[in-house]
């Protein structure tokens, strides 16, 4: 058996190709100059780098895990979501009434059949989405790569309190153990964003256009992303803001047919798919489009 090594600090970050491991952080180009029992940590395979290094893996990325959480990610506003029961989904009578409502057929609305009522625990969930101010500091925590939109550095100055974009589900999940969170759960998502009485929009069943950032021009290039706070009159039940339009954040729940991604987005020009319900959107885990940003949850305690 492999010895465990203790956590490595900061973060460090290993993307791999068939079964050996790269080292292009200079923080891990010296730690693999050490050995684990006589044998080189290049010349482990990557099951035995996890085992032997207490990391953990996400598409193609391994993260070590932290011990103390830090600071910038700690201060990031929570709230709480309390225990108890909420709706999930729609109705087939629901779904019938919105497909002809918006022209579209019911199929489209598969993914949100049949509604269920969950039981969930209380949970903690981020206000704001992430956004740039806050992954900048993880990158420069960490070393890890920053998003190719913040070249030239004027733009990432311009665009610190708008959410990070142009993140797939691996860079998210990264974050997530940097900061000693994780992804919510499409149901945490759902709840958060409807409240226990399963509203259609976050603040309320009728739809208010200005209450969120959408595309209701159905421009190609559309109005791009706004600030996470630029939008009060969108917060949910639960006063968490920004879960329709703007950006589509990641969700915990692997990319499946229906689901992955919730909300919506600044491309979003049909009602209907901006609902909280909506699960029409999916992207596979390496996707990283400038429409898909992720915000954290965490248990309460």
């Amino acid at each position: 058996m492999l010895p465990q090594l203790a956590d490595q600090t900061p973060i460090l970050r290993l993307r791999y190709g068939l079964g050996m491991m790269e080292a292009p952080d200079a923080g891990l180009a010296k730690l693999n100059q050490q050995c684990i029992g006589g044998v080189r940590l290049t010349d482990l395979t990557r099951r035995e780098w996890i085992k032997a290094t207490g990391t953990v893996a996400a598409a193609g990325v391994v993260v070590a895990r932290f011990s103390v959480p830090p600071a910038a990610a700690q201060e990031a506003e929570m709230i709480e979501i309390p225990a108890g029961k909420c709706l999930i989904g729609t109705t087939p009578e629901q779904a019938d009434e919105i497909a002809a409502e918006h022209g579209y057929h019911v199929t489209w609305l598969e993914g949100e059949m049949p509604q269920r009522e969950v039981d969930l625990p209380a949970f903690l969930m981020d206000k704001y989405p992430i956004t740039n101010r806050q992954y900048a500091e993880f990158c420069k925590a960490t070393g890890y790569k920053e998003p190719g939109y913040w070249r030239p550095r004027e733009t990432l100055e311009r665009l610190l309190d708008y959410p990070v974009i142009s993140v797939n589900r691996a860079d998210a999940l990264a974050y997530c153990e940097w900061a000693d969170k994780r992804l919510p759960t499409e149901d945490e998502w759902e709840k958060a964003a409807r409240g226990e009485e399963g509203l259609t929009f976050p603040w309320g069943n009728e739809f208010d256009p200005e209450a969120l950032r959408w595309n209701p021009e159905a421009t190609p290039a559309g109005p791009r992303i706004a600030p996470v706070d630029a939008h009060p009159k969108g917060a949910s039940p639960y006063g968490v803001m920004d879960m329709c339009g703007n950006v589509a954040e990641w969700c915990a729940d692997p990319p499946k047919p229906h689901g992955g991604l919730r909300g919506g987005c600044w491309m979003t020009s049909e009602v209907l798919n901006l609902r909280a319900a909506a699960r029409n959107m999916n992207g596979n885990d390496n996707n990283a489009a400038n429409f898909y940003g992720f915000r954290c949850a965490k248990e309460v305690g």
